[in-house]
């Protein structure tokens, strides 16, 4: 059928695509073929032997091989000469939050934007993320699987992300930032939602309604506020949250909805242990944890992913303003233990991965933490963190997270 009579051939061709129900989805490109590049691995903390070839089709890598003087590419092949320069596979932070997004000074500036000003910005979040190196991310609260769709199909620019959409918190809780005064999230009023991170659900049957619902709207997985938060006006860093009850029913309904990891903030001994007593797979920060509680996370597989640059980056300039006096004295109880735990936890051989934590502005300095990293532990291992390790949480060990054919073949 002709778009209108009498259109050129040229015209028809170029229309068509755009006549599609999505656009927006990007062609197939042309295969790529980069030729003596020196290849990381990160499993090995070594490079491989030699320059490589690395063919790449429908962006995912089907090869790796030695690079040879008498190779024949084809036509179709986009052939990228590196001469030495270095292929690492992409960088994975493990605790973001997109929609904690730039144009605002204070925590509390932020809980007042607009649901528009928030999404809109995300798209600037997300851009930058990627052009940082990070090609993968993994939000703990506020991204949705309707932003992770849009990034899939060449909507939006960023990394490919998997989020949990709303972490759940108890009322007073981490996740919790209606007015301390006001008792907490009025009835009827939003669901008990935060427009943020978070939304407020207390009790069993609360609870098994709201992980299903964050199952049910696409979460790649499920995160519990167990303890009490830096930026949370309400709850002291010691405070356990939940019962054994409620987590129970969390994590329960995320191992019979597919199998979903469940992971928990927790910065205290008593709140990690509360977690994984209750069937928690992960812990977020755990900057105060100690020898046992670390061999016992080993011991269990449970991963941990410590933040610890964005404590250090709250409080200097030009945010020193962006906590209020009571989260800045809760900021520097964690910030004095984040490098012993990170150290106890290595030690202790605990699966680390990378995350950062950084909110508003303050996410220009998302590889930061690789230096903070360093202060205590070997650089290979900190790489490992951002890569295999977070494709291993992650479950897409096949995927991401090295530079191999045999890592491409998996979904």
């Amino acid at each position: 059928m002709e778009l209108y009579p009498g259109a050129p051939t040229e015209t028809r061709a170029n229309l068509l695509p755009k006549l599609a129900i999505k656009p927006w989805i990007p062609p197939k490109p042309r295969p790529l073929m980069f030729v003596n590049a020196i290849v990381v691995d990160p499993a090995s903390g070594n490079l491989l032997t030699g320059r490589q070839t690395v063919k790449v089709e429908g962006g995912r890598i089907i090869s790796v091989s030695p690079t040879s003087d008498a190779e024949n590419f084809g036509d179709d092949c986009t052939v990228v000469d590196l001469n030495g320069l270095f292929i690492c596979p992409g960088l994975i932070d493990c605790h973001v939050h997109v929609t904690a997004v730039p144009g605002v000074k204070t925590m509390g500036d932020l809980t007042r934007l607009s649901e528009q000003e928030v999404h809109l910005r995300t798209t600037y979040t997300l851009k930058e993320m990627l052009l940082r190196g990070f090609t993968a991310v993994r939000d703990t609260g506020g991204a949705s699987k309707v932003i992770a769709n849009a990034i899939e199909e060449g909507l939006l620019l960023g990394p490919r992300l998997f989020q949990c959409g709303k972490a759940l918190s108890q009322t007073g809780g981490h996740g919790d930032f209606t007015p301390a005064l006001s008792g907490g999230p009025e009835p009827g009023c939003c669901g008990g939602h935060s427009k943020l991170f978070a939304r407020v659900a207390d009790g069993v049957p609360a609870v098994l309604s709201a992980v299903r619902g964050e199952l049910k709207a696409g979460a790649d997985f499920i995160k519990i506020m167990v303890g009490g938060g830096v930026a949370s006006e309400t709850d002291a860093i010691e405070t356990v949250q939940y019962t054994a009850e409620e987590i129970k029913a969390i994590t329960t309904t995320c191992r019979q909805m597919g199998g979903k990891m469940s992971t928990a903030h927790a910065y205290t001994v008593e709140a990690i242990r509360h977690a994984i007593d209750n069937g928690v797979l992960g812990i977020e920060h755990g900057n105060l944890i100690d020898e046992d509680t670390a061999k016992l996370l080993a011991a269990k597989g449970i991963y941990l992913t410590p933040t610890l640059s964005c404590y250090g980056i709250m409080v200097r300039p030009p945010f020193e303003d962006f906590l209020p006096p009571d989260g800045q004295k809760k900021n520097a109880e964690v910030m004095k233990h984040g490098l012993q735990a990170l150290k106890i936890a290595h030690e202790a051989g605990v699966t680390i991965c990378y995350g950062s934590d950084l909110l508003t502005s303050m996410q220009a300095l998302q590889t930061e933490e690789f230096t903070i990293r360093a202060k205590v532990l070997p650089s290979p291992e900190i790489l490992r963190h951002a890569t295999t390790n977070a494709a291993k949480m992650l479950k897409k060990q096949c995927l991401l997270g090295t530079i191999s054919a045999d890592a491409q073949t998996g979904r």
